[in-house]
């Protein structure tokens, strides 16, 4: 299949909207078309790249067009039905993040896309920063000039992402077709799926496992805290410990709430060191005498990002960089927390999911509120 990409964004809003943007200058790809249930969003999209077809309908879609892959940039709760239905016209998926909202839909999504050959990624580029690759090396042993980290003892990871409560309570309309109750779809547990954890966090997660490794067990407490989050159901604010298969324990730490904080970071400790990365750049390594003698790759190989490696794959017929089963374990990560909080325990890996949501303590349903507090 090598040659020019046809292709296709389901979701040309938001992000949606800059993909389709990327695609239409990429050399390598044809937007042949974009698919919103707004009509009015997609024709703006369509008439800045190239004026390409205008769908409202998913379905007519992918049978009216002929696509190599789909950018699927929608709510999370459409992520799964639409990438199962992509898949069932043997078109190939590139997924925003989250995967999904719950392990039943991810199931389904992997089942789909092995049942019908087609190449499943997403969008978590961070994993193409290299210096997650440098701290995944040096929690499993890579030596520097003064020897490795020695046995791991423990992680701290800190992820903050302010979101307003104007960003939840002015997100798209749900789409009606689809039997969700009418509102808007971020904020929700049945539309979002959760709140700091699945939509901005979920980046860090997907990088903190990977570099973490294998988890065992966590327990974690969580609550909607502040005053202009009143009108939500999900999580802005959590906290997480937890404990690896190799023994560490660590923390984690994730809010919406806070307007002015550190930069995020993660933390890997040894008996005789550690290694710390704050904003996708490392920023400490005790492996080395001098900050100048850290092998941190500087340079990225040759289509080393999300969208040349899932082309790449299509051709190789190989997996992108993160196919599903990979992308799976980030909303296991999720879902394990929100289990923990509503039935106020432990959890052990791997979790044995539902489709439950908890219902957490909005610390705005103690005193009622004036609009002036949630920030409108």
């Amino acid at each position: 299949m090598a040659g020019v990409k046809n292709c296709a964004v389901i979701g040309p809003g938001g992000q949606g909207g800059n993909w389709a943007d990327r695609l239409h200058k990429h050399k390598e790809c044809k937007l042949v078309a974009v698919c919103d249930i707004n009509e009015g969003r997609a024709k703006q999209v369509a008439a800045r790249n190239g004026n390409c077809n205008v769908y409202t309908d998913v379905n007519q879609l992918l049978e009216k067009e002929r696509l190599d892959f789909v950018v699927i940039a929608t709510p999370h709760y459409l992520h799964a039905p639409f990438t199962i239905l992509a898949a069932e016209h043997d078109v190939n998926v590139l997924c925003e993040k989250p995967m999904a909202i719950n392990l039943q839909q991810c199931d389904e999504m992997i089942i789909a896309a092995r049942k019908n050959a087609v190449k499943l990624g997403f969008g978590f580029q961070h994993r193409f920063e290299l210096s997650h690759q440098y701290a995944y090396d040096a929690a499993r042993g890579a030596k520097g000039d003064l020897g490795s980290l020695g046995r791991v003892t423990d992680f701290q990871m800190q992820a903050k992402h302010y979101r307003s409560g104007t960003y939840y309570l002015t997100s798209s309309q749900v789409d009606p077709r689809t039997g969700v109750a009418p509102g808007q779809w971020r904020g929700r547990w049945q539309t979002e799926g959760a709140g700091i954890l699945i939509n901005q966090a979920v980046h860090d997660l997907d990088v903190f496992q990977y570099v973490v490794g294998p988890f065992k067990a966590l327990s974690a407490h969580a609550a909607t805290i502040a005053k202009e989050h009143a009108l939500i159901e999900v999580e802005d604010t959590v906290a997480v410990s937890f404990t690896t298969q190799g023994g560490a324990v660590g923390t984690m730490m994730f809010s919406s709430s806070n307007k002015n904080t550190p930069a995020n970071f993660y933390r890997v400790s040894g008996e005789t060191g550690y290694v710390e990365v704050r904003n996708n750049m490392v920023t400490a390594d005790t492996r080395y005498k001098n900050e100048e003698d850290w092998e941190v790759p500087f340079q990225h190989p040759p289509r080393h990002n999300l969208l040349e490696n899932f082309i790449d794959a299509i051709d190789k017929d190989v997996d992108p960089l993160i196919p599903p089963e990979e992308a799976r374990k980030s909303i296991e990560l999720i879902r394990a927390i929100l289990k923990s909080v509503q039935e106020e325990r432990t959890i052990y890996f791997p979790v044995k999911d539902t489709i439950a949501y908890p219902t957490l303590h909005n610390l705005s349903r103690d005193n009622p509120l004036k609009p002036e507090d949630m920030g409108f």
